[in-house]
């Protein structure tokens, strides 16, 4: 009886052995098959002015611009633990830092690429910087602005077709930076519909010198020159 026993004890463990194995080979190649998941590609509102260091500005009614950071480097930028905002009633002059955005140890300075003067701080996004890249033409706004001159302000900005076709070109920029700079098993994940490389929190991959390469080239053109 023993004998029988132990042989049955061991029938059974070979069959679970068994079991178990086809499981784990199932389940791995499963993962291997799995599609890489998908994300749109960033983009930008009808009606929205795009700027040379991708601040959006949208004209209200009362000659006054809203303003934000287009969803372009919301997402190549990532998380941003911290806002600095300028306080209401401050002028701002073309090219000066109109926000200072703080992700572990380094800063983001974002330039005004207008002359005005601030009407309207929202200190929300300073209490909840989540909110900024969560609703970048939403909620993430950032000031209420009165330029000093509209159509001046407005003539150099890009605005419906111009804006698609300087977006398009935006968006290859940042991929060719992105694809010369970052090891290419750095940049194993997902994908955005169109096909392109990933680019969401891409700049937490830079290292200090890529990433004031990067600022210089997307967040404080040459064409803020006084």
């Amino acid at each position: 009886m023993a004998a029988i026993f132990v042989a049955m004890m061991f029938v059974a463990a070979v069959v679970i052995d068994a079991l178990v194995r086809r499981r784990q080979k199932g389940t791995a190649s499963a993962e291997v098959r799995s599609p890489i998941s998908a994300k749109p590609a960033p983009s930008f509102p009808f009606g929205y002015f795009l700027t040379p260091g991708h601040i959006w500005l949208y004209l209200r009614s009362s000659g006054n611009f809203l303003m934000g950071l287009d969803e372009l480097m919301q997402r190549a930028l990532g998380t941003v633990e911290k806002i600095d905002l300028k306080s209401q009633g401050e002028t701002i002059r073309k090219g000066d830092v109109l926000a200072v955005l703080t992700q572990g140890e380094r800063d983001i300075h974002l330039l005004s690429p207008i002359d005005g003067t601030i009407e309207k701080t929202n200190s929300f996004i300073e209490k909840k910087p989540d909110t900024f890249s969560m609703s970048p033409y939403g909620k993430g706004w950032i000031y209420l602005v009165r330029p000093m001159n509209v159509s001046e302000a407005l003539e150099k900005f890009k605005v419906a077709d111009r804006a698609k076709a300087w977006w398009s070109q935006e968006m290859k920029r940042l991929r060719e930076f992105v694809q010369r700079r970052i090891p290419q098993e750095a940049l194993v994940g997902s994908t955005l519909l169109d096909g392109g490389p990933p680019i969401d929190d891409i700049a937490e991959h830079f290292d200090q010198q890529t990433f004031e390469e990067f600022e210089a080239l997307f967040l404080c053109p040459q064409a803020f020159e006084k």
